[in-house]
């Protein structure tokens, strides 16, 4: 089959989960720059969101889809789970991700830190300052999953972890980041963890610290 080729930004928390994926069962791809709206983007992603990929005849759009494609399609270390109880506590990570750390903390507070500056978009402070305590209480809750567990579905890193982490990796490179961090000491821990395998390295975009 072709090589494996990733359309997203380096940047994108999402386009990196596939990269880690695709980094941690030693995967030969190329990331490409998505041609957002474009007719011929659409035709990879038709709502218009990143990532998408293309492998040969394969298509896959989402990330999840093509996380899980990596996973099950190649040889390499499982990242998901065999037994049926640990397995569900992944996909629950990665749907808590996409369905509520995702829109509080990315898009509440890395989006506004890390990105509007860079395009000249105005900050709504105040919005910012009243989605704080919606930051902490989540992030209160990842680190008490990991009080328990050195992974979010369990003993060993997994899909959710590949989700959670480039999230978390934005988060010291701001003073509201760092504060939250602060109070989350096990979440700290993981993150050292997880920054210290070689698909963390190999796929830091530049405005991760």
């Amino acid at each position: 089959m072709s090589d494996i080729v990733i359309h997203g930004f380096a940047a994108s928390t999402y386009a990196r989960t596939a990269r880690l994926a695709a980094e941690e069962k030693g995967l030969a791809y190329s990331l490409v720059d998505p041609e957002m709206g474009t007719d011929g983007y659409l035709k990879l992603h038709p709502f218009g969101k990143m990532p998408a990929m293309t492998h040969g005849d394969v298509h896959l759009f989402e990330t999840f889809a093509i996380a899980r494609y990596f996973d099950e399609a190649f040889d390499g270390p499982a990242l998901q789970p065999a037994d049926p109880e640990p397995r569900a506590r992944m996909t629950q990570w990665v749907s808590v991700y996409v369905d509520y750390l995702y829109a509080t903390i990315v898009r509440g507070l890395i989006v506004p830190r890390l990105v509007y500056p860079m395009r000249g978009v105005p900050v709504d402070e105040d919005a910012l300052k009243e989605n704080l305590p919606a930051v902490d209480s989540q992030l209160a809750i990842v680190d008490g999953v990991l009080a328990d567990a050195p992974y979010l579905a369990g003993a060993e890193p997994s899909l959710a972890d590949l989700f959670v982490t480039p999230m978390i990796a934005y988060l010291p490179a701001m003073p509201e980041g760092e504060a939250a961090l602060a109070k989350c000491p096990n979440i700290q821990a993981w993150q050292e963890r997880m920054s210290g395998r070689g698909s963390f390295t190999e796929t830091q975009p530049q405005l991760a610290a």
